[in-house]
């Protein structure tokens, strides 16, 4: 809705500009004033080249460096190789272009090319800066200029003799030699390098310009850029403008010189420092590895334990084995026991079976004591129990037990012994078993950061190779891809722009200030004015006559005149008798605005052209404070319409001859009435009329201005048609609204305007044109301004591109 109210308000505006503005008449307006553009386009093209003449031209001079991001460096070529993730080779060209605008490298740069201190040569018309042409230059000493700003005057007086003035202050020095002063030591020396120009010595003076170098910095820091290119390479573009090309090569290419110093110099510094470093911290990660491997050796010497993780298994598997042994010990020591008890107990002389026993001797006697036994009851059998050998067999057998017994001893007592062992070796493996996680912790701790220092040291190895080969393979990062080059032609000023722009000043000037004209301006200026203000009909247009103050001047239609002017009268009758062939009513009120637009001139030429077509006319001068046409005519003003109304005389003191046409009368004024505005509203104003209504075909009035007094408004009810006069270029055009307002008030009926004094585009004449209640006319005599020229100029004047803007 808001958007759709806009595009009206818009609309709105648009039709009303369209509506009261005429570009046609405006083109034409700057066409017909030519000569004041050529005037204003001829005085800035001059101011143009005088300013491009005496202005210190701007040259721009560019630089390309490209920052190799993937540079092949050795050093990094062997860690990307033991480390991936170990890549360094990117650049931040942000940095690099801060380096490049730091303060310190153009510091360096200006201090170099000694850029604070600068000369001018004085000519006839202005000071031109010099600088390889230069004959002479200034050297201070290391400690340079001490002051903040400072100007002085040197001119070669003699062959090695200089003049030096400062604040009107003259000296004289001699070439080559020291002076002291409070800014400085310094001393004059000639120039000796390509494109001197030794004539400026012999008749110049030179202006020297010295500043402190912090200040040349930041003047020349304003001065010098540095941009990134497209983002898709490692490019940097430099530029520097200057108004001396030559210098700003010098100063571009001292730049780049001490950029790329600086960058190995940096790399040098850099691998100074790395390798002093480096070895600082390998002696102390040696010294710190040293330690710690005493500290784990003397816990395996304490603690008999190389590798507690290896060992603690070999301790549970040899004490799992010594308490095997033991229980075969025990089971073996019970088994001689019971063999010996079984042996002195038995009484019975049995066979002994079943024997677990691993002594050799034992076995033996047991087998012995059981052959024995075996012998002996075969022999019972075979000679019964009282044999004498039977018990020899005893004997045998009871010495047998006894041996057996002493057998069960002896190794009762190394089974002890073994078991003794057996016993010692299992609790010994037993406390290992259980002091081993307590030296894995001690060496665990003993060992604690030494595989980071070990990782550390290898890194800080790997550091120093690639350090060692960083020096000996440094190059500078940057290349030049554009050598430092001068613009050949000024970036300021621009001579095709300058001159543009004053060409284009020397239009807008002149053109500026007649638009303004025509927009600020609030008179009629042609029939489109006045058709963008009414919907009035413009019954007819009168061309500008010189002033009209006596009646041949006043007089410009007769029988025999057929000039333009008479025309465009004839042209208004024709249109008042189609508006008037409607009624009865042939009274035509003519009224204005204010005075002096012709009002009573077209009064008088009208009623005249009214008498040719065989009318009876009367022209009433009904303006009763300011009547003219009876001065225009030299009649007497003797009686009058003032003296009939107020009842001073009768009809035949208000009628005169006009003295121009036997059928052409004039209604005089007479004395100007004190109160006129009363008289029109008395009865005897329609009496009058009435009279005259029956005695003449057509009655003109002629009265005062409708835009000052109500008289016109009176008068208009006795009118037929009431035609209100617009003069070119006098006319306000809130006085045609105001006319206009009374019509569609009702106050007016039956308007017509008729649009007076037109001279538009002056010399080349006037196109009229009337519009009349449906109808168009169009005529172009010739008459008037053509009239007096020759057949080839006439055609001239109204021919062309002008011809078409008259209208």
């Amino acid at each position: 809705m808001e958007q759709q109210q806009n595009q009206q308000f818009s609309d709105r505006i648009i039709k009303q500009i369209n509506t009261s503005f005429d570009f046609k008449r405006l083109l034409g307006t700057l066409l017909s004033n030519w000569y004041w553009f050529v005037l204003f386009v001829s005085v800035t093209l001059t101011a143009g080249f005088l300013y491009l003449r005496y202005t210190t031209p701007i040259y721009q001079i560019n630089s390309s460096l490209l920052i190799d991001e993937n540079k092949d460096d050795a050093a990094q070529s062997v860690l990307s190789k033991l480390d991936p993730d170990n890549d360094k080779s990117q650049v931040n060209l942000f940095n690099e272009k801060v380096i490049l605008q730091s303060h310190d490298l153009i510091y360096k740069v200006v201090d170099s090319l000694d850029l604070n201190i600068r000369f001018w040569a004085l000519g006839r018309v202005k000071e031109t800066e010099i600088y390889q042409e230069c004959p002479i230059k200034i050297v201070f000493d290391t400690a340079g200029f001490k002051g903040g700003f400072l100007q002085l005057t040197v001119k070669q007086s003699t062959d090695g003799q200089f003049e030096i003035t400062q604040n009107n202050v003259t000296e004289k020095v001699l070439y080559d030699t020291w002076v002291r002063k409070d800014y400085g030591h310094f001393k004059i020396v000639y120039n000796n390098g390509p494109g001197v120009n030794f004539g400026y010595l012999k008749s110049t003076e030179f202006i020297v310009k010295m500043e402190n170098i912090d200040y040349a910095v930041e003047r020349i820091s304003g001065s010098f850029a540095v941009t990134l290119n497209d983002g898709r390479t490692s490019l940097l573009d430099l530029a520097y403008t200057d108004n001396i090309s030559a210098r700003g090569i010098d100063f571009m290419n001292a730049l780049i010189y001490f950029y790329r110093k600086n960058e190995l110099e940096n790399i040098n510094l850099k691998a100074e420092k790395t390798r002093r470093f480096l070895k600082e911290k390998q002696a102390t990660m040696k010294n710190d590895m040293k330690v710690m491997d005493s500290a784990q050796v003397d816990i395996q010497q304490q603690n008999e334990i190389l590798d507690p993780k290896a060992q603690a298994s070999e301790f549970l598997t040899a004490k799992t084995e010594g308490e095997g042994l033991m229980n075969e010990l025990i089971a073996e020591k019970e088994a001689v026991a019971a063999l010996k008890a079984n042996t002195l107990t038995n009484r019975r002389n049995q066979i002994i079976a079943g024997v677990s026993i691993k002594d050799a001797n034992l076995l033996l006697l047991v087998g012995e004591y059981n052959q024995l036994i075996q012998k002996r009851e075969q022999t019972a059998r075979n000679s019964g129990p009282e044999n004498p050998l039977l018990k020899e067999i005893d004997n045998e057998i009871y010495a047998k037990k006894v041996r057996i017994a002493d057998a069960c001893d002896k190794i009762l007592d190394q089974l002890d012994m073994s078991l003794a062992n057996a016993a010692k070796n299992v609790t010994e493996l037993e406390s290992k078993v259980k002091n081993t996680p307590t030296v894995e912790r001690d060496l665990r701790e003993a060992n604690r950061g030494y595989e980071v220092i070990q990782s550390t040291f290898l890194i800080l190895y790997q550091k120093e190779i690639e350090n060692e080969i960083s020096v000996n393979a440094a190059t500078n990062k940057s290349k030049i891809v554009v050598v430092p080059r001068s613009s050949g032609a000024p970036i300021s000023p621009v001579p095709r722009s300058i001159y543009g722009m004053m060409f284009l000043l020397g239009i807008l000037i002149p053109g500026g200030f007649l638009v303004t004209r025509e927009i600020l301006n609030n008179k009629v200026i042609n029939d489109h004015d006045i058709e963008s203000l009414t919907n009035i009909p413009i019954v007819g247009t009168i061309s500008r006559i010189e002033s009209a103050t006596n009646r041949e001047n006043t007089i410009v239609v007769g029988p025999h005149i057929r000039t333009g002017v008479a025309e465009q009268f004839r042209l208004i009758r024709a249109n008042l008798e189609f508006m008037a062939s409607a009624s009865n009513n042939r009274t035509f009120m003519i009224t204005s605005s204010s005075s002096g637009e012709g009002k009573s001139f077209i009064s008088i030429n009208l009623g005249i052209t009214m008498t040719l077509a065989k009318k009876r006319v009367v022209i009433m001068e009904f303006d009763l404070r300011k009547p003219k046409i009876s001065q225009y005519l030299g009649l007497s003003n003797e009686g009058g319409i003032s003296g009939y109304l107020a009842g001073m005389g009768g009809l035949e003191t208000v009628l005169k001859a006009s003295g121009i046409h036997e059928n052409l009368y004039i209604a005089n004024c007479g004395p100007v009435p004190p109160n006129p505005g009363e008289l029109l509203v008395l009865p005897k104003t329609k009496q009058l009329f009435d009279e005259l209504q029956e005695m003449f075909d057509i009655i003109i009035i002629d009265t005062a201005p409708i835009g000052l007094v109500s008289d016109a408004l009176i008068l208009s009810q006795y009118a037929g048609l009431n035609l209100f006069v617009v003069r070119q270029s006098y006319t306000v055009k809130d006085q045609v609204r105001m006319f206009d307002v009374l019509h569609k008030d009702g106050k007016i009926h039956n308007p017509g305007i008729i649009f007076n004094g037109v001279e538009f585009l002056k010399k080349y004449g006037y196109g009229y044109g009337g519009t009349g209640y449906g109808y168009s006319y169009g005529y172009g005599y010739g008459y008037g301004y053509y009239e007096d020229m020759s057949p080839a100029t006439r055609n001239k004047k109204r021919g062309g591109l002008l011809g078409f803007f008259t209208k």
